[in-house]
């Protein structure tokens, strides 16, 4: 265990320490040894609530102008249970709590109450999930529509949908390519759509790397990360945590003309890298503030010389004040007397070179003008995001000799 410890500290120093050494100030005295301070508290979500927002089953969805002979199913129909490798015009039906792998072209596919169904490297005409389990599809050209209604876990990846490019089907507005709905786990990534994605009520979206040509709407999600998408226009309200960045927004939904961007009103949404071709976009409302408490435990005065989040420099606006009062400063250093605590205001722009949303936490770190440094983890989804606290400690100091 303790051969662990000392490995897991080696590789810690040798990832952090590099990264923000360069730009603190000097250790020029002992007085580096007097200094002490502790992280107390820390915020910036929680789980925001549903609003009323109605998921559609596949018969609700009648109204939409869904392809025929989707749902219900039409014959013929071929039941799987366990895959489908040799190709057929028929509809298949995975039936409840059943499972199926398909890796040839198909009709219809119809995912059961419970059931499990992936379909892998091939064509499929479209594909229904009613409260199935899980949805994965691979590789795939789907040639009109998918519907997902309170699916578990959805994940889509390299897929090219819709691209008959019909504009018949309307949910919520018109040329749909994909309806998804429901308190599930939603992973889009790095497909080409013909037509609008719309995400509902989801507890976790993540769409990324993907090419959307109208408009992709993620609304009602507890956790919602859209980065690094090429997209018509973007349409975004009343999620829980929304982290949107290096997204490229055309504008050119004819249904939203002269819109990029709607972000609506989330409870906690970081915009930042993003290329809006045209159209109007209101991404001052998508703020993503982060507040953090320090407390100066030691016998000298503390002055906060760098702040790093994600484990690069804070490029956002931020605000400091003393919790025992006092006005608000709005740049380095903070400086906190002997005894008191700050309380320190941060605006997070996510970085270009993040390509997940860091579900584990959100990694933070104050170095101090006599390079000591305190670091720590915002958690997603707690209330405090701060749940550990720590101390500090010197970046990379030899005793002796200390000074």
């Amino acid at each position: 265990m303790v051969l662990i410890v000392i490995m897991m500290s080696a590789i810690v120093f040798i990832w952090v320490v590099p990264t923000f050494q360069s730009n603190t100030g000097q250790d020029n005295s002992g007085a580096a040894y007097a200094e002490k301070f502790s992280t107390i508290w820390g915020n910036f979500a929680t789980f925001a609530p549903s609003i009323p927002e109605t998921v559609y089953t596949c018969t609700d969805l009648s109204y939409a102008n869904i392809p025929s002979g989707m749902c219900p199913l039409s014959n013929p129909i071929v039941t799987c249970n366990t895959s489908i490798t040799s190709p057929t015009t028929s509809n298949i039906l995975v039936p409840v709590n059943g499972a199926c792998l398909i890796t040839a072209s198909v009709g219809n596919v119809f995912a059961s109450a419970g059931s499990n169904v992936t379909v892998s490297g091939t064509t499929i005409n479209g594909l229904i999930g009613n409260y199935s389990a899980s949805v994965t599809l691979r590789n795939v050209h789907v040639v009109t529509w998918i519907g997902l209604t309170n699916v578990q876990t959805v994940n889509i990846s390299g897929s090219s949908l819709n691209t008959s490019g019909s504009t018949s089907v309307c949910v919520d507005l018109c040329d749909s390519a994909l309806y998804e709905g429901g308190r599930g786990i939603f992973t889009f990534v790095n497909n080409t759509v013909t037509g609008q994605v719309e995400s509902e009520v989801s507890h976790q979206a993540t769409v990324t790397g993907n090419t959307i040509s109208a408009r992709l709407e993620v609304e009602s999600a507890d956790f919602g990360q859209i980065m690094n998408n090429r997209i018509g226009m973007l349409d975004l309200d009343q999620n829980g945590i929304l982290v949107v960045s290096g997204n490229t927004v055309y504008g050119n939904f004819s249904e939203e003309p002269g819109i990029s961007v709607l972000y609506g009103t989330n409870r906690w949404c970081a915009t930042g890298n993003n290329v809006f071709v045209s159209g109007s976009h209101n991404e001052q409302v998508c703020i993503g503030n982060i507040e953090i408490d320090i407390a100066n435990t030691g016998s000298i005065p503390v002055n906060f010389v760098a702040v790093y989040m994600s484990n690069i420099p804070l490029a956002g606006p931020m605000a400091w004040k003393l919790l025992s009062g006092g006005p608000v400063h709005n740049s380095l250093p903070i400086t906190v007397p002997v005894g008191q605590s700050v309380n320190v205001t941060m605006q997070w722009t996510p970085p270009p070179i993040l390509t997940t949303l860091p579900w584990n936490g959100l990694y933070f770190i104050f170095v101090s003008s006599h390079e000591n440094f305190v670091d720590g983890y915002l958690y997603f989804g707690h209330n405090p995001a701060l749940t550990i606290t720590s101390q500090s400690r010197p970046q990379n100091r030899i005793c002796p000799p200390c000074y």
